[in-house]
């Protein structure tokens, strides 16, 4: 139980859950953006949602790096993996809420693009949901996920989707971790293990780019163009989050293998 008293630990878990869940409902933007007919601008509203998930992420890393150096320093490297491994929980834990609310998210994202379009200020927007009338229009979004599954539009969806959404949810999740632990396993270059995380990453990175963002853009251009129907974007979406999803459990696996594979890299560098 002293696991939970220690502050850092309980830092990195709650923003990983909050990276994870807001990376989740953030999907629902596209959808948001359909329906209001200012597509373009929902995608330009996305990155307000990458902006805030990139500065958690700077809050971030200062903990987990002193995490990982007082654990290091008190040799207590099976009690590190313990929390990596409830990290890596804490993502799986903010995709299932970040599922459960997908559709309550769309309708508050509805909104907050309605908002700019009449506002046309960005501060303005998010002042406005500062409001405490804004709290009673949160509470009446709630709404159980609704993602039109049917067998006919599920067979249709391109299995690229699930694999490489698998895959991505994965490495995103275990990058930086594993580079991390790799930082203990070889000390003296600790400071290379760390920036090597790029290698992880940077395998998410290229199955994002070449296979899953240009398919689900493609769709969603049709849908937008009524050259298909949004049901079948809905069932898209569903496989690519439940599959991304999976691949925040995959993390675990991949965790200390990736860890090994990065130590042994950063020896292989010192040795050039």
């Amino acid at each position: 139980m002293e696991l939970f008293y220690d502050k850092r630990f309980l830092v990195v878990f709650v923003i990983t859950f909050f990276i994870y869940f807001i990376g989740t409902v953030s999907g629902a933007l596209r959808f948001a953006g359909i329906k209001i007919k200012l597509i373009t601008t929902s995608f330009s509203l996305l990155n307000v949602i990458a902006l805030i998930s990139r500065l958690s992420n700077l809050i971030q890393t200062p903990f987990l790096g002193s995490m990982v150096d007082i654990a290091y320093r008190d040799g207590q490297l099976d009690i590190l993996r313990l929390k990596i491994h409830l990290i890596i929980f804490a993502s799986t834990l903010g995709c299932i809420l970040g599922i459960a609310l997908f559709t309550t998210f769309e309708k508050i994202f509805i909104k907050w693009i309605d908002l700019f379009d009449r506002k046309k200020s960005m501060v303005s927007t998010l002042v406005y949901f500062l409001y405490p009338k804004s709290y009673f229009f949160f509470i009446s979004s709630i709404s159980r996920p609704v993602f039109y599954l049917s067998w006919e539009r599920l067979k249709r969806v391109p299995v690229v989707v699930f694999w490489s959404s698998m895959l991505i949810g994965a490495f995103w999740t275990t990058g930086v971790l594993s580079a991390i632990y790799a930082s203990v396993l070889v000390p003296e270059f600790a400071r290379t293990a760390t920036i090597l995380s790029g290698i992880v990453n940077g395998v998410a990175t290229i199955l994002f780019t070449i296979f899953l963002d240009p398919i689900i853009a493609n769709i969603t251009d049709k849908v937008y163009n009524g050259k298909e129907n949004i049901e079948y974007l809905y069932n898209v979406m569903w496989v690519n989050l439940i599959a991304g999803t999976i691949g925040t459990i995959l993390a675990h696996i991949v965790f200390y293998p990736g860890a090994i594979i990065i130590s042994k890299i950063t020896i292989l560098f010192s040795r050039i």
